[in-house]
């Protein structure tokens, strides 16, 4: 599959370079939306599990979904209806929750509090291939595809007070990695006057990225001495931990992975990268 991206890359890449009878500038703006998959997953189970094991809890982590989204695009028309297109972006979905409650331990009572943020930031580069079709004198029906190489970045952070042993600690989570996929969508130009026009779009982007492997810390201090755990090789990490019923879970671990009683089905996450973009701004031609 990546070979097949990577040659329509090369495809449009080399036209995108060859003379064109119209140069069109665009710069948009907007949301865009992520599945999230392993990661979001992973959030749920920890969510039935605090409600299941704990005697008292307020709030609840919720899903990476939703964010910003910006992209400019050059696009060289070969003729008054087909074109290339060659641009590069920047979006960012985010969530910061935080949970608190209580629980037993072997009977005694214990306090917690506990805040997850985590975003995933990209900065995606595409090649569009786009068919303009004329619906009225000043609006056109605007269609596109392409393959997308997109950077990202995930970081996570949790700062958590635990009342057992007097814990009060900061967890750190941040990894690097690449991806390939696609977007295709439809559009619609409405031309002010000539070389100036407004534009709106919707589309769907598809990739996702694995084996995130990164810099992990737990900082802190606690009745027993200070925290200070660090490791520049830890791994996100997906698995399933049953104790009554089975819940889907997320940590960071070396290569070996999270092991122990009611461990199962351990593996490298992924992060869904698919969804959802919508957009609007303007267009300049030349």
């Amino acid at each position: 599959m990546k070979k097949i991206f990577l040659g329509l890359a090369m495809a449009l890449w080399t036209a995108a370079a060859a003379p064109a009878q119209l140069v069109s500038f665009q710069l948009t703006g907007g949301l865009t939306w992520i599945n999230g998959d392993d990661y979001n997953r992973g959030l749920t189970g920890l969510n039935r599990y605090l409600q299941d094991t704990s005697t008292s809890l307020a709030g609840a982590y919720e899903p990476l979904d939703s964010g910003l989204n910006v992209q400019v695009e050059i696009i060289n028309w070969f003729t008054p209806h087909i074109g290339v297109g060659l641009g590069g972006g920047y979006y960012r979905v985010g969530r910061e929750n935080t949970v608190s409650g209580g629980g037993l331990v072997s009977g005694m009572p214990y306090d917690f509090q506990s805040t997850v943020s985590a975003r995933v930031s990209a900065i995606p580069f595409f090649l569009n291939l786009r068919v303009l079709v004329r619906l009225l004198p000043t609006l056109s029906l605007d269609v596109f595809a392409g393959p997308v190489f997109q950077v990202v970045q995930f970081n996570f952070e949790n700062p958590m007070t635990l009342s057992l042993d007097s814990t009060n600690q900061v967890e750190t989570f941040t990894a690097s990695q690449t991806s390939f996929g696609g977007q295709a969508g439809l559009g619609l130009n409405f031309d002010l006057f000539p070389g100036v026009g407004l534009v709106a779009a919707g589309g769907y982007r598809f990739g996702r990225v694995s084996n995130l492997q990164g810099n992990w810390s737990v900082l802190g201090t606690s009745a027993p001495g200070p925290i200070n755990l660090s490791s520049s090789v830890y791994d996100l990490w997906y698995y399933e931990f049953t104790q009554g019923a089975t819940y889907p879970r997320l940590g960071f671990f070396d290569d070996n992975g999270p092991s122990g009683a009611g461990i199962s089905g351990a593996r490298r996450a992924d992060i869904n990268l698919s969804g959802l973009t919508v957009s609007a701004g303007v267009k300049f031609s030349f």
